[in-house]
């Protein structure tokens, strides 16, 4: 099974950290990897519209943002940016 994961949080999706998944946002699951692609490839389509700065790493993995989309962190006393990424995974793990 594939997945298309879409997230919103204060990293960038590449980073995995122990709290990933409480990012969030919506998963949708496909038995192709050709009908997970496709809906990955307009979900980038669209937060490349919506969001004027990005990289994607390991192919499947897309980080959007935009500089002045941020919030306040309280135990770092500075702003943190906001990152909205999509990600194509097999399992819920990395594809090579």
């Amino acid at each position: 099974m594939f997945q298309v994961v879409e997230l919103q949080g204060e990293y960038e999706a590449w980073w995995f950290f122990d709290d990933w998944k409480e990012q969030i946002k919506q998963i949708k699951t496909f038995e192709s990897f050709d009908k997970a692609l496709d809906e990955y490839q307009q979900a980038v389509a669209i937060l490349q519209i919506e969001y004027p700065e990005y990289r994607t790493k390991k192919k499947y993995l897309s980080s959007f943002w935009n500089e002045n989309q941020n919030r306040y962190c309280p135990e770092c006393e500075d702003d943190i940016q906001i990152f909205h990424s999509v990600m194509l995974l097999e399992e819920y793990q990395v594809i090579e």
